[in-house]
Protein backbone atom coordinates (compact mmCIF):
# COMPACT_ATOMS: atom_id res chain seq x y z
CA UNK A 1 0.00 0.00 0.00
CA UNK A 2 2.88 2.38 0.79
CA UNK A 3 4.32 2.14 -2.70
CA UNK A 4 0.91 2.14 -4.40
CA UNK A 5 -0.05 5.43 -2.75
CA UNK A 6 3.43 6.96 -3.13
CA UNK A 7 3.51 6.50 -6.89
CA UNK A 8 -0.23 7.00 -7.21
CA UNK A 9 0.32 10.68 -6.38
CA UNK A 10 2.83 10.96 -9.22
CA UNK A 11 0.69 8.91 -11.61
CA UNK A 12 -2.26 11.24 -11.10
CA UNK A 13 -0.15 14.28 -11.98
CA UNK A 14 2.91 13.77 -14.14
CA UNK A 15 1.48 12.59 -17.46
CA UNK A 16 -1.21 15.29 -17.55
CA UNK A 17 0.72 18.33 -16.25
CA UNK A 18 2.20 19.55 -19.58
CA UNK A 19 -1.27 19.58 -21.15
CA UNK A 20 -2.87 21.22 -18.10
CA UNK A 21 -0.35 24.05 -17.87
CA UNK A 22 -0.28 24.67 -21.62
CA UNK A 23 -4.07 24.99 -21.41
CA UNK A 24 -3.51 27.72 -18.82
CA UNK A 25 -1.40 29.74 -21.24
CA UNK A 26 2.14 28.77 -20.21
CA UNK A 27 4.74 28.88 -22.97
CA UNK A 28 7.18 26.03 -23.55
CA UNK A 29 9.91 28.02 -21.83
CA UNK A 30 7.71 28.72 -18.79
CA UNK A 31 6.72 25.06 -18.68
CA UNK A 32 10.39 24.09 -18.59
CA UNK A 33 10.99 26.57 -15.75
CA UNK A 34 8.04 25.21 -13.81
CA UNK A 35 9.22 21.62 -14.09
CA UNK A 36 12.72 22.72 -13.13
CA UNK A 37 11.45 24.36 -9.94
CA UNK A 38 9.53 21.16 -9.18
CA UNK A 39 12.85 19.60 -8.15
CA UNK A 40 13.84 22.39 -5.75
CA UNK A 41 12.97 20.28 -2.72
CA UNK A 42 15.86 17.97 -3.42
CA UNK A 43 18.38 20.78 -3.13
CA UNK A 44 18.07 20.55 0.65
CA UNK A 45 17.01 16.92 0.97
CA UNK A 46 20.47 15.37 1.52
CA UNK A 47 21.18 17.87 4.29
CA UNK A 48 17.81 18.33 5.97
CA UNK A 49 15.88 15.11 5.32
CA UNK A 50 18.86 12.77 5.37
CA UNK A 51 20.10 14.16 8.67
CA UNK A 52 16.55 14.15 10.06
CA UNK A 53 15.85 10.48 9.28
CA UNK A 54 19.36 9.14 9.89
CA UNK A 55 19.99 10.95 13.17
CA UNK A 56 16.92 12.59 14.76
CA UNK A 57 13.42 11.11 14.20
CA UNK A 58 11.76 8.02 12.82
CA UNK A 59 11.34 8.01 9.05
CA UNK A 60 7.65 7.07 9.36
CA UNK A 61 6.95 10.28 11.31
CA UNK A 62 8.66 12.42 8.70
CA UNK A 63 6.71 10.73 5.88
CA UNK A 64 3.34 11.23 7.61
CA UNK A 65 3.92 14.97 8.14
CA UNK A 66 5.43 15.61 4.70
CA UNK A 67 2.61 13.91 2.81
CA UNK A 68 -0.10 15.71 4.77
CA UNK A 69 1.29 19.14 3.93
CA UNK A 70 2.08 18.18 0.33
CA UNK A 71 -1.62 17.31 -0.05
CA UNK A 72 -2.57 20.75 1.28
CA UNK A 73 -0.17 22.41 -1.16
CA UNK A 74 -1.54 20.45 -4.11
CA UNK A 75 -4.93 22.06 -3.56
CA UNK A 76 -3.40 25.54 -4.04
CA UNK A 77 -1.71 24.85 -7.40
CA UNK A 78 -4.90 25.13 -9.55
CA UNK A 79 -5.73 28.40 -7.78
CA UNK A 80 -2.32 29.84 -8.72
CA UNK A 81 -2.61 28.52 -12.29
CA UNK A 82 -6.02 30.15 -12.74
CA UNK A 83 -4.70 33.52 -11.56
CA UNK A 84 -1.98 33.33 -14.21
CA UNK A 85 -4.46 32.17 -16.88
CA UNK A 86 -6.88 35.05 -16.23
CA UNK A 87 -4.45 37.90 -15.58
CA UNK A 88 -1.27 36.80 -17.37
CA UNK A 89 0.55 37.69 -14.16
CA UNK A 90 1.50 35.93 -10.96
CA UNK A 91 3.80 33.35 -12.54
CA UNK A 92 5.99 33.76 -9.44
CA UNK A 93 3.08 32.57 -7.27
CA UNK A 94 2.63 29.48 -9.44
CA UNK A 95 6.38 28.84 -9.25
CA UNK A 96 6.25 29.17 -5.46
CA UNK A 97 3.35 26.75 -4.98
CA UNK A 98 4.90 24.11 -7.24
CA UNK A 99 8.27 24.59 -5.50
CA UNK A 100 6.69 24.18 -2.07
CA UNK A 101 4.95 20.97 -3.13
CA UNK A 102 8.21 19.61 -4.50
CA UNK A 103 10.05 20.48 -1.28
CA UNK A 104 7.49 18.42 0.63
CA UNK A 105 6.92 15.49 -1.75
CA UNK A 106 10.07 14.65 -3.71
CA UNK A 107 12.38 14.07 -0.70
CA UNK A 108 9.94 11.37 0.46
CA UNK A 109 10.78 9.15 -2.53
CA UNK A 110 14.32 8.14 -1.43
CA UNK A 111 13.18 7.88 2.20
CA UNK A 112 10.44 5.38 1.22
CA UNK A 113 13.12 3.35 -0.57
CA UNK A 114 15.39 3.47 2.48
CA UNK A 115 12.54 2.38 4.81
CA UNK A 116 11.63 -0.49 2.48
CA UNK A 117 15.23 -1.72 2.24
CA UNK A 118 15.52 -1.53 6.02
CA UNK A 119 12.60 -3.87 6.67
CA UNK A 120 13.31 -6.40 3.88
CA UNK A 121 15.52 -9.37 4.84
CA UNK A 122 16.86 -9.72 1.27
CA UNK A 123 16.32 -6.46 -0.72
CA UNK A 124 18.02 -7.69 -3.91
CA UNK A 125 15.46 -10.44 -4.43
CA UNK A 126 12.45 -9.01 -2.59
CA UNK A 127 12.45 -5.33 -3.54
CA UNK A 128 11.26 -5.89 -7.11
CA UNK A 129 8.06 -7.57 -5.89
CA UNK A 130 7.41 -4.78 -3.38
CA UNK A 131 8.16 -2.04 -5.91
CA UNK A 132 5.58 -3.60 -8.26
CA UNK A 133 2.89 -2.03 -6.10
CA UNK A 134 4.23 1.40 -6.99
CA UNK A 135 3.57 0.56 -10.62
CA UNK A 136 0.07 -0.63 -9.72
CA UNK A 137 -0.59 2.68 -7.96
CA UNK A 138 0.71 4.75 -10.87
CA UNK A 139 -1.35 2.81 -13.43
CA UNK A 140 -4.57 2.91 -11.41
CA UNK A 141 -4.19 6.62 -10.65
CA UNK A 142 -3.45 7.48 -14.29
CA UNK A 143 -6.40 5.42 -15.51
CA UNK A 144 -8.71 6.96 -12.92
CA UNK A 145 -7.70 10.50 -13.94
CA UNK A 146 -8.42 9.71 -17.60
CA UNK A 147 -11.74 8.01 -16.84
CA UNK A 148 -12.78 10.88 -14.58
CA UNK A 149 -11.81 13.63 -17.03
CA UNK A 150 -13.27 11.72 -19.97
CA UNK A 151 -16.30 10.40 -18.13
CA UNK A 152 -18.76 11.71 -20.74
CA UNK A 153 -17.00 9.78 -23.52
CA UNK A 154 -16.73 6.71 -21.26
CA UNK A 155 -20.44 6.78 -20.40
CA UNK A 156 -21.40 7.29 -24.05
CA UNK A 157 -19.26 4.32 -25.05
CA UNK A 158 -20.84 2.15 -22.35
CA UNK A 159 -24.31 3.31 -23.39
CA UNK A 160 -23.67 2.29 -27.02
CA UNK A 161 -22.21 -1.09 -26.10
CA UNK A 162 -24.52 -1.95 -23.21
CA UNK A 163 -28.04 -0.82 -24.23
CA UNK A 164 -29.62 -2.52 -21.22
CA UNK A 165 -27.75 -0.12 -18.92
CA UNK A 166 -28.56 3.02 -20.92
CA UNK A 167 -31.12 4.44 -18.49
CA UNK A 168 -28.87 3.90 -15.46
CA UNK A 169 -25.92 5.43 -17.25
CA UNK A 170 -27.97 8.47 -18.25
CA UNK A 171 -29.03 8.93 -14.62
CA UNK A 172 -25.40 8.54 -13.46
CA UNK A 173 -24.23 11.10 -16.01
CA UNK A 174 -26.85 13.60 -14.81
CA UNK A 175 -25.96 12.98 -11.17
CA UNK A 176 -22.22 13.46 -11.75
CA UNK A 177 -22.78 16.72 -13.59
CA UNK A 178 -24.81 18.11 -10.69
CA UNK A 179 -22.64 16.88 -7.82
CA UNK A 180 -19.12 16.92 -9.27
CA UNK A 181 -18.73 18.72 -12.61
CA UNK A 182 -15.52 17.73 -14.35
CA UNK A 183 -12.60 20.15 -14.20
CA UNK A 184 -9.16 19.41 -15.61
CA UNK A 185 -7.72 20.65 -12.29
CA UNK A 186 -9.25 17.53 -10.73
CA UNK A 187 -5.93 15.78 -11.32
CA UNK A 188 -4.52 17.89 -8.46
CA UNK A 189 -7.48 17.13 -6.22
CA UNK A 190 -7.20 13.40 -6.88
CA UNK A 191 -3.47 13.55 -6.09
CA UNK A 192 -4.22 15.51 -2.89
CA UNK A 193 -6.69 12.84 -1.70
CA UNK A 194 -4.04 10.18 -2.32
CA UNK A 195 -1.49 12.26 -0.44
CA UNK A 196 -3.76 12.59 2.59
CA UNK A 197 -4.41 8.83 2.52
CA UNK A 198 -0.66 8.21 2.31
CA UNK A 199 -0.05 10.48 5.30
CA UNK A 200 -2.51 8.48 7.38
CA UNK A 201 -0.99 5.18 6.23
CA UNK A 202 2.58 6.29 7.06
CA UNK A 203 1.54 6.96 10.65
CA UNK A 204 0.98 3.18 10.99
CA UNK A 205 4.20 2.03 9.33
CA UNK A 206 6.64 -0.12 11.34
CA UNK A 207 8.81 2.05 13.56
CA UNK A 208 11.98 3.14 11.79
CA UNK A 209 14.00 5.05 14.40
CA UNK A 210 17.40 6.46 13.42
CA UNK A 211 20.04 3.71 13.48
CA UNK A 212 22.85 3.97 16.01
CA UNK A 213 25.49 6.28 14.46
CA UNK A 214 28.72 4.55 13.44
CA UNK A 215 30.26 7.12 11.06
CA UNK A 216 30.01 10.61 12.51
CA UNK A 217 27.32 12.98 13.70
CA UNK A 218 26.57 14.63 10.34
CA UNK A 219 25.34 11.81 8.09
CA UNK A 220 25.11 13.66 4.73
CA UNK A 221 28.79 14.62 4.87
CA UNK A 222 29.79 11.01 5.46
CA UNK A 223 28.03 9.86 2.28
CA UNK A 224 30.39 11.94 0.12
CA UNK A 225 33.13 9.44 0.94
CA UNK A 226 31.26 6.89 -1.20
CA UNK A 227 32.31 8.83 -4.28
CA UNK A 228 35.83 7.45 -3.81
CA UNK A 229 34.44 4.13 -5.07
CA UNK A 230 34.94 4.13 -8.85
CA UNK A 231 31.81 2.14 -9.70
CA UNK A 232 29.63 4.27 -7.41
CA UNK A 233 31.04 7.49 -8.91
CA UNK A 234 30.46 6.20 -12.46
CA UNK A 235 26.82 5.31 -11.76
CA UNK A 236 26.18 8.71 -10.15
CA UNK A 237 27.88 10.60 -13.00
CA UNK A 238 26.03 8.65 -15.70
CA UNK A 239 22.72 9.10 -13.87
CA UNK A 240 23.34 12.84 -13.72
CA UNK A 241 24.07 13.00 -17.46
CA UNK A 242 20.88 11.07 -18.23
CA UNK A 243 18.81 13.32 -15.96
CA UNK A 244 19.79 16.23 -18.22
CA UNK A 245 18.30 14.41 -21.22
CA UNK A 246 15.21 12.61 -19.86
CA UNK A 247 13.09 15.81 -19.47
CA UNK A 248 12.73 15.91 -23.27
CA UNK A 249 10.50 12.84 -22.94
CA UNK A 250 8.33 14.30 -20.15
CA UNK A 251 7.75 17.60 -21.97
CA UNK A 252 7.22 16.34 -25.51
CA UNK A 253 5.42 12.99 -25.36
CA UNK A 254 1.99 14.20 -24.10
CA UNK A 255 1.79 16.73 -26.96
CA UNK A 256 2.99 14.09 -29.40
CA UNK A 257 0.14 11.79 -28.37
CA UNK A 258 -2.38 14.61 -28.85
CA UNK A 259 -1.02 15.19 -32.38
CA UNK A 260 -1.42 11.45 -32.96
CA UNK A 261 -5.14 11.91 -32.42
CA UNK A 262 -5.54 10.96 -28.76
CA UNK A 263 -7.86 13.17 -26.73
CA UNK A 264 -5.91 15.07 -24.07
CA UNK A 265 -8.13 13.64 -21.32
CA UNK A 266 -7.02 10.13 -22.25
CA UNK A 267 -3.27 10.81 -22.49
CA UNK A 268 -2.65 9.62 -18.87
CA UNK A 269 -4.36 6.32 -19.70
CA UNK A 270 -2.30 5.82 -22.88
CA UNK A 271 0.94 6.56 -21.04
CA UNK A 272 0.22 3.82 -18.50
CA UNK A 273 1.54 1.49 -21.22
CA UNK A 274 4.96 2.52 -19.92
CA UNK A 275 4.12 1.72 -16.32
CA UNK A 276 2.65 -1.66 -17.24
CA UNK A 277 6.01 -2.59 -18.74
CA UNK A 278 7.59 -2.16 -15.30
CA UNK A 279 6.03 -5.46 -14.17
CA UNK A 280 8.25 -7.76 -16.25
CA UNK A 281 11.25 -5.44 -15.79
CA UNK A 282 10.97 -5.59 -11.98
CA UNK A 283 10.59 -9.35 -12.05
CA UNK A 284 13.73 -9.66 -14.21
CA UNK A 285 15.80 -7.18 -12.21
CA UNK A 286 17.07 -9.63 -9.59
CA UNK A 287 18.11 -12.14 -12.26
CA UNK A 288 19.98 -9.49 -14.27
CA UNK A 289 21.78 -8.15 -11.20
CA UNK A 290 22.97 -11.66 -10.30
CA UNK A 291 24.04 -12.63 -13.83
CA UNK A 292 25.28 -9.34 -15.25
CA UNK A 293 26.20 -7.21 -12.25
CA UNK A 294 24.96 -3.72 -11.46
CA UNK A 295 27.01 -1.84 -14.10
CA UNK A 296 25.93 -4.01 -17.05
CA UNK A 297 22.31 -3.96 -15.82
CA UNK A 298 22.58 -0.19 -15.71
CA UNK A 299 24.04 -0.28 -19.23
CA UNK A 300 20.94 -2.10 -20.50
CA UNK A 301 18.81 0.70 -19.05
CA UNK A 302 20.88 3.35 -20.83
CA UNK A 303 20.63 1.42 -24.11
CA UNK A 304 16.84 1.23 -23.69
CA UNK A 305 16.69 5.03 -23.37
CA UNK A 306 18.75 5.46 -26.55
CA UNK A 307 16.44 3.08 -28.45
CA UNK A 308 13.36 4.78 -27.02
CA UNK A 309 14.40 8.24 -28.21
CA UNK A 310 15.39 6.82 -31.60
CA UNK A 311 11.95 5.22 -32.07
CA UNK A 312 10.26 8.52 -31.22
CA UNK A 313 12.58 10.42 -33.55
CA UNK A 314 12.18 8.18 -36.62
CA UNK A 315 8.46 8.73 -37.09
CA UNK A 316 5.31 9.89 -35.36
CA UNK A 317 3.45 6.75 -36.50
CA UNK A 318 1.48 5.05 -33.75
CA UNK A 319 3.48 1.79 -33.67
CA UNK A 320 6.94 3.22 -32.93
CA UNK A 321 5.47 5.77 -30.49
CA UNK A 322 3.72 3.06 -28.46
CA UNK A 323 6.86 0.90 -28.60
CA UNK A 324 8.81 3.84 -27.17
CA UNK A 325 6.29 4.12 -24.34
CA UNK A 326 6.53 0.37 -23.67
CA UNK A 327 10.30 0.60 -23.10
CA UNK A 328 9.67 2.53 -19.90
CA UNK A 329 10.03 -0.55 -17.70
CA UNK A 330 13.62 -1.26 -18.73
CA UNK A 331 14.45 2.46 -18.88
CA UNK A 332 13.31 3.16 -15.33
CA UNK A 333 13.87 -0.09 -13.46
CA UNK A 334 17.32 -0.94 -14.84
CA UNK A 335 18.53 2.59 -14.10
CA UNK A 336 16.84 4.07 -11.04
CA UNK A 337 15.91 0.94 -9.10
CA UNK A 338 19.23 -0.78 -9.85
CA UNK A 339 21.19 2.19 -8.50
CA UNK A 340 18.95 2.43 -5.42
CA UNK A 341 19.66 -1.24 -4.62
CA UNK A 342 23.38 -0.68 -5.17
CA UNK A 343 23.42 2.37 -2.90
CA UNK A 344 21.61 0.45 -0.15
CA UNK A 345 24.10 -2.42 -0.38
CA UNK A 346 27.14 -0.14 -0.27
CA UNK A 347 26.05 2.01 2.71
CA UNK A 348 26.20 1.42 6.46
CA UNK A 349 22.68 1.33 7.97
CA UNK A 350 23.01 4.78 9.56
CA UNK A 351 23.76 6.47 6.21
CA UNK A 352 21.17 4.89 3.94
CA UNK A 353 18.56 7.68 3.97
CA UNK A 354 21.29 10.26 3.32
CA UNK A 355 22.86 8.18 0.55
CA UNK A 356 19.53 7.65 -1.21
CA UNK A 357 18.96 11.40 -0.99
CA UNK A 358 22.44 12.07 -2.40
CA UNK A 359 21.54 10.04 -5.49
CA UNK A 360 18.19 11.84 -5.70
CA UNK A 361 19.65 15.33 -5.43
CA UNK A 362 22.25 14.71 -8.13
CA UNK A 363 19.64 13.43 -10.56
CA UNK A 364 16.21 14.86 -9.70
CA UNK A 365 17.43 17.86 -7.69
CA UNK A 366 20.14 19.22 -10.00
CA UNK A 367 20.21 17.32 -13.29
CA UNK A 368 16.50 17.32 -14.09
CA UNK A 369 15.89 21.03 -13.34
CA UNK A 370 18.73 21.89 -15.70
CA UNK A 371 17.34 19.40 -18.19
CA UNK A 372 13.85 20.94 -18.06
CA UNK A 373 15.26 24.43 -18.55
CA UNK A 374 17.34 23.27 -21.52
CA UNK A 375 14.48 21.19 -22.98
CA UNK A 376 11.97 24.03 -22.65
CA UNK A 377 14.33 26.47 -24.38
CA UNK A 378 15.18 24.01 -27.16
CA UNK A 379 11.49 23.18 -27.64
CA UNK A 380 10.62 26.85 -28.16
CA UNK A 381 13.51 27.24 -30.60
CA UNK A 382 12.62 24.05 -32.53
CA UNK A 383 8.93 25.02 -32.71
CA UNK A 384 9.86 28.11 -34.69
CA UNK A 385 12.18 26.36 -37.11
CA UNK A 386 10.68 22.99 -38.05
CA UNK A 387 7.31 21.36 -38.63
CA UNK A 388 8.24 18.42 -36.37
CA UNK A 389 10.04 19.90 -33.35
CA UNK A 390 9.54 16.82 -31.19
CA UNK A 391 11.26 14.52 -33.68
CA UNK A 392 14.27 16.85 -33.83
CA UNK A 393 14.53 16.94 -30.04
CA UNK A 394 14.14 13.16 -29.75
CA UNK A 395 16.93 12.65 -32.28
CA UNK A 396 19.25 14.97 -30.35
CA UNK A 397 18.37 13.12 -27.14
CA UNK A 398 19.10 9.72 -28.76
CA UNK A 399 22.56 10.93 -29.79
CA UNK A 400 23.25 12.35 -26.32
CA UNK A 401 22.20 9.13 -24.56
CA UNK A 402 24.38 7.12 -26.93
CA UNK A 403 27.34 9.27 -25.89
CA UNK A 404 26.66 8.28 -22.27
CA UNK A 405 26.18 4.63 -23.19
CA UNK A 406 29.66 4.08 -24.63
CA UNK A 407 31.80 4.77 -21.51
CA UNK A 408 29.33 2.99 -19.20
CA UNK A 409 29.37 -0.09 -21.43
CA UNK A 410 33.19 -0.08 -21.59
CA UNK A 411 33.57 0.13 -17.80
CA UNK A 412 30.92 -2.57 -17.31
CA UNK A 413 32.64 -4.84 -19.80
CA UNK A 414 36.02 -4.42 -18.08
CA UNK A 415 34.38 -5.20 -14.76
CA UNK A 416 33.11 -8.52 -16.11
CA UNK A 417 36.37 -9.45 -17.77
Amino acid sequence: MLWALQWGVTGALLTYLPLYFEGRGLSRGQLGSLFAVAAVGLWVAPIAVGQLCDRLIGAEKYLAVAHFFSGVTLLTVPFAANIFSVTGEGFWFLIATVGLFSALYFPTLPVVSAVTFRHLPDPDTQFGRVRLWGTVGWVLAGLFVSVWLGQREALEWLSRNAPAMRDRLTHLDSLLRRLAPVDDADCFRIAAVLSFALSSFCAWLPRSPPPKPTSGRFAPLQTLGLLRDRQFALLIAASFALSLIVPVYTLEVPGLLVREGYDSDWVPAVMTIGQLSEFPALLLLGFCLRRLGVTMTFTLGVAAWALRFLLLAVTEATGPVLAGLALHGVCHVFLIVAVQLYVDAKCPPDLRASAQNLFAVVTVGVGMPLGFLISGTLSEWASGGTESPSRLLFLAAAIAVSAVLVPVWMVGRRGRA
